[in-house]
């Protein structure tokens, strides 16, 4: 069986618009290994979240923009919500608790929270 043109860009077209549509389903993922309340933490995609039953709180990952994190650290206390931007390599305090940004790549950042 041979293809033309028309069937070759139809499949291009169909293959495209794959891409774009899994792009747009914001996929996340979210990993962490806590020690001793020392947390390490790789979030990866705009809402991807940790929830640090030792440190009493949960991080949510907003966005990234070049290496700048836009980050909501909720408490399980009920208290207010706090949204932190921290660049790579910075260390901000945020209810009680340290949180370093340790890396940032695309989407994906790694994270350090401990115990302020």
């Amino acid at each position: 069986m041979t293809t033309g043109p028309i069937s070759e860009l139809a499949t291009a077209v169909a293959l495209g618009s794959a891409l774009v549509l899994f792009a747009a389903c914001g996929v996340t993922k979210s990993s962490f290994e806590c020690s001793n309340a020392n947390c390490d933490v790789s979030l990866s995609g705009s809402g991807s979240d940790a929830e640090l039953e030792s440190l009493g709180i949960t991080i949510v990952l907003e966005r990234v923009e070049g290496d700048q994190v836009s980050l909501s650290v909720v408490t399980e206390a009920g208290g207010p919500d706090e949204v932190v931007e921290v660049s790579e390599g910075e260390t901000v305090e945020v209810l009680g608790n340290s949180l370093t940004v340790e890396t940032v790549d695309g989407d994906d950042i790694d994270l350090n929270v401990q115990p302020g």
